[in-house]
């Protein structure tokens, strides 16, 4: 009878405080490791745009040979 109750135990014990937050901890490692590739991407998504706004505006300009 005891092994039955030890084994009742051990599958519906709850887990301990610093198991869960262990477990916490490691999903947001997880999630602020994504956030972050994302951060990244963007980030150099922005200034790949900022190089081609500028290197357009210098091809718009006026050139100092067209004008008399």
């Amino acid at each position: 009878m005891n092994a039955i109750k030890r084994i009742w135990l051990a599958v519906t014990n709850p887990p301990a405080a610093k198991t869960l937050a262990a477990k916490e901890l490691e999903s947001a490692r997880r999630s602020y490791l994504e956030h972050k590739t994302h951060a990244e991407y963007y980030s150099t998504l922005c200034s790949f745009e900022t190089q081609r706004i500028a290197r357009l505006e210098k091809y718009l300009e006026p050139s100092p040979e067209s004008q008399p």
